[in-house]
């Protein structure tokens, strides 16, 4: 089950879609310099907050009580998050004692996959040609099939279910009450397991093992189809499991407020509030909020430099596209582009970031510019040898 589409489009065409991708390249080119400046001040505001907070935070022994010495202090503390609502899904009739309630809903439907190759002609046209295959998976979104290149592979469109989760409102933590973005921010889910005799609401459904299978309505609807969800899965056929976080011990961080608790504001704005999953000390909880840092950190600092590499490549585009009159020639135009978007790319990052870190940090800042100025270096010399490349024929003549 395939079927091929070939398309050609034209040089001029793509000339002029290249012209017209060059203001939106820039925007992103430029785009990546307020990114990541802005990047670097976060990071060290953020590193700044969390050792601030780390010579604030007090390690309590126990959370058993409230002591009001503590209150609008920055405090530590382990025990169990308990509470005593129970998460209920109507629908198919679970009913938990649980901190959060996940119902995962998947159905059997038809996806496209999409293969595509390009061919470039003399004279600067290209020959596109895509190839579409279908299979049919579990997907925990609904795939419309309205848009397919082939007919035959029809979807529902709709599910009769629908992903959802639940959360208790009231979870305590000793004698304290834990607040909305806390209770959100537990985890430690795991799978649901239905007990012995479980009923399901849903009628006509079929259990195996953690999930309940659902089959399309043309199979619920016909009473002597007895099918095999299971063995014999078909279009529109759902599959139901569920995911549970129950009480368990957890870490926590955060500013003490009466018998609750807030974030901690640092002295620069920044806020801080960190639950983990177990007994985790002081120490441990603060050098995985630096990890984090770091993390995102270097993240933003790869997404800011493929912003300006991406949108420089888009600026140059129309030059390879020009040179794609004989094909091998504009392939040689476009490595050359390349690397020169990357080079700029990459200098222009550096000197970004060194910048920040002059403001924040000098000497890292002043280290940085030496290695973008190194690069600017090279760049020039590589120039300047492609010229003299270039005059020496002429000059042995």
């Amino acid at each position: 089950m395939a079927t091929t589409v070939t398309t050609s489009e034209s040089w001029g065409s793509r000339l002029g879609g290249s012209i017209r991708g060059m203001l939106f390249g820039l925007a992103m080119f430029v785009a990546g310099f307020p990114l990541l400046f802005w990047n670097e001040g976060n990071s060290v505001r953020t590193a700044k907050a969390i050792d601030e907070g780390e010579g604030a935070c007090v390690s309590l022994e126990s959370n058993a009580a409230v002591d009001p010495d503590m209150n609008g202090r920055l405090v530590h503390m382990t025990g169990r998050a308990d509470t005593t609502d129970v998460l209920t899904d109507d629908t198919f009739g679970i009913s938990e004692k649980a901190i959060r309630l996940v119902r995962e809903v998947e159905m059997f439907q038809w996806v496209e996959d999409s293969h595509t190759t390009e061919k470039k002609n003399v004279g600067g046209s290209v020959t596109t040609t895509t190839t579409y295959t279908y299979k049919q998976e579990w997907t925990s979104s609904v795939v419309d099939s309205s848009s397919f290149h082939e007919a035959g592979h029809d979807n529902p469109g709709f599910m009769e279910f629908s992903s959802e989760t639940k959360y208790a409102s009231a979870v305590s933590f000793g004698a304290f009450k834990l607040n909305e973005k806390q209770i959100h921010s537990i985890g430690g889910s795991q799978t649901y397991q239905f007990p012995g005799g479980f009923t399901c609401r849903v009628e006509r459904v079929q259990m195996q093992a953690n999930a309940i299978l659902v089959p399309n309505a043309e199979t619920r609807n016909n009473a002597l189809n007895n099918r095999s969800v299971a063995a014999q899965p078909r279009i529109g056929d759902m599959r139901v499991s569920f995911r549970v976080v129950y009480p368990h011990d957890i870490s926590l961080i955060a500013k003490q407020y009466g018998d609750t608790f807030v974030d901690y504001t640092a002295k620069n704005g920044k806020k801080l509030s960190y639950v983990k999953d177990g007994i985790a000390d002081a120490a441990e909880m603060f050098a995985s909020a630096r990890s984090r840092n770091s993390f995102v950190t270097w993240l933003l600092r790869l997404v800011g430099f493929l912003l300006m590499f991406f949108g420089l490549s888009s600026v140059l585009k129309p030059l390879p596209v020009l040179a794609d009159v004989l094909p091998i020639l504009g392939d040689i135009v476009g490595i050359g582009t390349g690397l020169v978007a990357g080079l700029v790319a990459l200098i222009c990052a550096l000197v970004t970031i060194a910048i920040a870190w002059l403001v924040y940090r000098p000497v890292i800042g002043i280290t940085l510019l030496v290695v973008a100025g190194f690069f600017a270096w090279k760049l020039v010399q590589r120039r300047k040898a492609a010229k003299l490349n270039a005059s020496s024929p002429a000059k042995g003549v």
